[in-house]
């Protein structure tokens, strides 16, 4: 579900992964979650989308998506 969100906001005309923002699970012993911008998201790939923060890229699997929101509006939640 969150791919294709993503995936619609990438291709679709009118729409733009830049006007969200994705939270995701982050690996560490914490689970921390991390919020970057769509405009970080240099690719969406089969089963992780890729980022470029810092200088590097990262490769982060879609199930660890939590949230993705325009603004006020929540596009994808993940349930539990």
């Amino acid at each position: 579900m969150a791919k294709r969100i993503l995936d619609e906001l990438k291709w679709h005309p009118a729409k733009s992964l830049s006007e969200v923002e994705i939270t995701y699970v982050h690996r560490s012993p914490r689970g921390d979650e991390v919020t970057i911008s769509g405009e970080e998201i240099i690719a969406l790939e089969k089963s992780f989308f890729v980022v470029h923060r810092g200088g590097q890229e990262t490769r982060i699997p879609y199930h660890r998506i939590k949230e993705i929101r325009r603004g006020d509006e929540v596009l994808y939640r993940k349930r539990g």
